[in-house]
């Protein structure tokens, strides 16, 4: 059920600053209760909005419009959230205040029955649809895994479906987990569902941006004998499909690790983990044509790698990337700035994080001057951990 709460007075500390004209420049980020985390973000025209869970029964959100948080506002509470560390709920600016929000609900006595719901909000938060679920087989199972994107005037969605998996013991003559798409109205009205893949990997994260070409998505493909390459496919033409590289990674069960796209005009950047021959990396591909092709893969880890990758352009010919890797049992969240041209490293930095499950997936955002990385902060006490960098200190 959609809930607004009270505008309550939203509390900031200081996490850092930089010296920018000879002026020393304050960096807000918002307070997190201890109970806080798996933080999502989308940028808007404004600056970004951020979501969050606050405990198990509350998803909370508020917008960095680039000088300050707006007042955080519970968006949505529910006793039944299905509440998952790499299957998070996503949030999509879709323009002229319009802004679209995922979860993940229970819908049934098993572990991993649970739906997808949907709701539209026309002002910018303040109110919001109906939720509806976009899947409309009426099966209990597993849907998950969504991507928003702009389709013909509306909000475009895709989804993992379990739907043909359900019809005996799971095992792949009964059908494996399908891919789906379907739209959405600002006033929560669906589209026709539509299945772009009928054999994907079960739990990995999809991706999904907008090109010059049109909406390019991305995710992890799985064949008959256990192959899972990242797959790239153009919603608009699916018979534009084909594999980002031929890792040839078999693996017998889901890594949950996905692959995550970054959109600049005709550019499109692309990150994703593999570990063909047991030999874990994250790799990075450019294209210079919207998504139609790509150059060769680039080899970007340190060694350790475990995936969980981000990644966000900075101007034209720059990207910044993160993901986890975990040394002798000491987890880093690495990030780099490559240049899209020619592969080359300008910048690197790192963050202890816990590389467990419980720490989610980083996730990074940019203002004008500002990077913004978020994560999960486990131990004794869970809470959301965010850090400010200087686009300055990268360029």
């Amino acid at each position: 059920m959609i809930i607004r709460s009270p505008r309550n007075l939203f509390l900031l500390i200081i996490t850092g600053f930089f010296i920018s004209c000879g002026k020393i420049t304050t960096l807000p980020i918002p307070h997190f209760p201890i109970g806080s985390a798996y933080p999502n973000i989308c940028e808007t025209d404004r600056g970004f909005i951020m979501i969050w869970y606050e405990g198990n029964k509350h998803i909370v959100m508020s917008e960095f419009t680039g000088e300050k948080w707006t007042p955080k506002d519970t968006v949505v509470s529910s006793e039944h959230f299905f509440k998952n560390w790499a299957d998070l709920p996503q949030i999509y600016y879709a323009g002229s205040d319009t802004i679209a929000l995922s979860w993940l609900e229970m819908s049934g006595e098993r572990t991993y029955d649970y739906d997808i719901k949907v709701a539209m909000s026309v002002d910018r938060g303040k109110t919001w649809s109906d939720p509806v679920i976009p899947h409309r087989d009426g099966i209990k199972g597993e849907h998950g895994f969504v991507s928003f994107f702009k389709y013909l005037g509306e909000t475009g969605i895709i989804w993992l479906d379990s739907r043909a998996m359900m019809t005996s013991d799971h095992s792949l003559s009964s059908g494996g987990m399908r891919l789906y798409a379907s739209t959405i109205d600002p006033n929560g009205n669906l589209g026709p569902e539509i299945m772009l893949d009928d054999m994907v990997c079960e739990c990995c994260p999809t991706s999904a941006v907008n090109t010059i070409k049109g909406p390019l998505i991305a995710y992890r493909d799985r064949s008959i004998n256990d192959v899972r390459n990242i797959q790239l496919a153009f919603v608009n033409d699916t018979r534009l499909q084909y594999p980002i590289n031929e890792d040839r990674w078999v693996i017998p069960g889901c890594p949950v690790n996905g692959p995550k796209m970054a959109a600049n005009g005709d550019k499109v950047a692309i990150v994703w983990y593999t570990a063909p021959n047991n030999e874990p990396k994250v790799n990075m591909a450019f294209s210079q044509d919207g998504g139609i092709s790509f150059g060769d893969p680039i080899k970007i880890d340190n060694g350790y790698a475990i995936g969980r990758v981000d990644v966000l352009w900075l101007e034209k010919k720059s990207v910044i990337v993160s993901w986890l890797e975990e040394k002798s049992d000491n987890g880093e969240l690495i990030l780099k700035s490559l240049n899209a041209e020619n592969g080359s490293i300008s910048f690197q930095t790192s963050f202890p994080i816990n590389s467990g499950r419980g720490s989610g997936y980083p996730k990074l955002a940019k203002t004008d001057d500002q990077i913004f990385i978020t994560w999960t902060k486990t131990g004794k006490k869970t809470v959301i951990q965010s850090e400010w960098i200087p686009v300055s200190k990268i360029l």
